[in-house]
């Protein structure tokens, strides 16, 4: 019996071993069509907020009342405004600014008709104050006197 290993028995066998191993590695792998990168999606938790000026009503010359969907509550606001003329800078471009000065929620409903204590907060105000002027300036609701 031949204990020795001359060197082209050793790079022989090393060359069969690293051929079986390449062999089952290729053999056990499983090839799955390649497809292009898709960014992953973002999804909001939560719906995003419903807030709109359902009616708007001139009492005065500085004064009036407004019904304003948020969510699903009906708010009753009263609120004081000043009107002023305004442009863009653009002979032609005239227009009659608002601002709204005060605003008040006089009261909170729900759909169903529920009364709710007023819980809203600076956030809110500010977004129907702007909500209110933008109505009052697209539907050129007021006049500059």
């Amino acid at each position: 019996m031949n204990a020795k290993f001359t060197p082209s028995n050793s790079f022989i066998v090393t060359l069969s071993v690293s051929a079986i191993v390449l062999g089952a590695i290729t053999g056990f792998h499983k090839y799955e069509p390649t497809t292009g990168y898709t960014p992953p999606t973002y999804t909001a938790k939560q719906a995003p907020d419903v807030v709109a000026v359902q009616t708007a009503v001139i009492t005065s010359k500085s004064t009036g009342k407004a019904t304003v969907k948020l969510d699903d509550f009906i708010l009753q606001v009263s609120f004081d405004y000043e009107a002023h003329p305004d442009n863009y800078g653009v002979p032609g471009s005239d227009f009659t600014a608002v601002d709204i000065t005060q605003l008040s929620v006089d009261d909170i409903h729900d759909i169903n008709g529920n009364a709710y204590r007023d819980f809203t907060d600076f956030n809110d105000i500010v977004q129907i104050k702007e909500l209110v002027r933008g109505h009052l300036e697209r539907n050129q609701m007021v006049e500059a006197v």
